[in-house]
């Protein structure tokens, strides 16, 4: 009898482990892709949520309790990423979520924070759809694919001395929604669309694609790929001879490409939502650690998970309390100034007031040559 009290005991001790472990911390999940074809961006944006908790823990953390980050990898693929997020919600007791990188993702990450009333910040998906789904716990720390193509769409012709744009992007949500929202502001700004091509998620030979572009004889061509595919993409098309600007979404800024890509980064433009050479106190400081920590210059994905996780934890420490419900509502109250500047959610969740660059690669570096501040939608 009393063996099976005691078998109780420990059984009834162990199911409230992660709720007693929740009460003495601040439970905060991320899903990301550290695993898989964008495993090398997802694993930036990690380390760097991990370098910043460890700073704020070392300032006190939130509500006087430190910050937990529970990890889970949802490899760019919308199954396992749900996966990741219910284990998250259910398993771990997380009051907040962070993810989950790949458009495709986070659109069905959203849904288990819906059936769960836990906040959700993504700091990368720029598909434009996702906001405009009413989700209440949804919320988005960057600008949108067509905000970038408004932002900038009209002057690239002039800034990259170009009239004939093609486009070759990835065939998900993200490059769709360039490929669908780019040509007008392009157009409005006197430049013209002769291709539009799709590569697929696993592609890393692009000759099909390639020789399609260049037969439209472009003067520049707009890209959407990560690091991995972005450096093969940009090396395949100089091997193949076409030497006109190449723009695009994604990694075209990072150290990681630069170094990858070699020559053929040279002359690249980025269209980015952050670039480490921005000049502001906030951002030398941050470049300054990242550089220390994690021996490299921070990316757009690092720059993303810097906003995410400060707009998160201010929001926490607003609500006053890990309590998921009142985390949402301070959300919505969002005034933070960070990296990028102010930053403020509309009614539909989409952030705005904060500023974007077009960067060109000189020498090895992303030097600023456009800046765009998002309007409030």
């Amino acid at each position: 009898m009393h063996a099976l009290k005691l078998t109780l005991a420990v059984a009834v001790s162990l199911a409230l482990a992660p709720l007693a472990v929740a009460q003495e911390t601040v439970r905060i999940g991320v899903v990301q892709p550290t695993t898989g074809p964008v495993a090398y961006d997802g694993n930036i944006y990690v380390n760097t949520v991990k370098m910043l908790v460890d700073d704020m823990n070392a300032k006190g953390g939130v509500l006087g309790k430190k910050i937990e980050l529970v990890v889970e990898d949802g490899a760019c693929n919308p199954a396992q990423s749900v996966n990741a997020a219910e284990k998250l919600v259910v398993r771990d007791k997380v009051v907040a979520l962070l993810g989950a990188f790949c458009s495709t993702s986070t659109a069905a990450v959203m849904e288990v924070a819906k059936k769960h009333k836990v906040p959700l910040i993504t700091g990368i998906s720029t598909a434009a759809q996702l906001t405009e789904q009413g989700n209440p716990y949804f919320f988005r720390a960057v600008a949108t694919t067509p905000m970038l193509g408004n932002a900038f769409g009209p002057v690239l012709p002039k800034a990259v001395k170009a009239k004939r744009f093609a486009f070759l992007t990835l065939n998900d949500d993200w490059g769709r929604s360039m490929q669908a929202s780019y040509p007008k502001a392009i157009e409005s700004g006197g430049g013209q669309i002769v291709a539009n091509e799709f590569f697929q998620q696993s592609d890393l030979q692009f000759l099909s694609q390639i020789t399609k572009v260049k037969a439209a004889n472009p003067d520049a061509i707009v890209l959407a790929a990560n690091t991995q595919q972005a450096v093969a993409l940009s090396k395949q098309i100089r091997e193949l001879g076409v030497t006109v600007p190449l723009i695009g979404e994604g990694s075209w800024t990072s150290d990681s490409y630069i170094k990858l890509a070699g020559p053929a980064a040279e002359g690249v433009y980025g269209l980015v939502e952050y670039v480490y050479t921005i000049k502001s106190p906030i951002n030398e400081a941050f470049v300054k650690e990242f550089q220390a920590k994690l021996k490299e210059n921070p990316s757009k994905f690092a720059g993303a998970a810097h906003n995410a996780i400060h707009i998160m934890v201010d929001a926490i420490g607003r609500a006053g309390a890990a309590d998921p419900e009142k985390i949402r509502t301070a959300l919505e109250q969002t005034d933070y100034n960070g990296l990028v500047g102010n930053i403020k959610f509309d009614a539909k969740h989409q952030a705005y007031g904060q500023t974007v660059y077009l960067a060109h690669v000189k020498s090895g570096i992303p030097e600023v040559v456009e800046t765009a501040t998002i309007a409030k939608p």
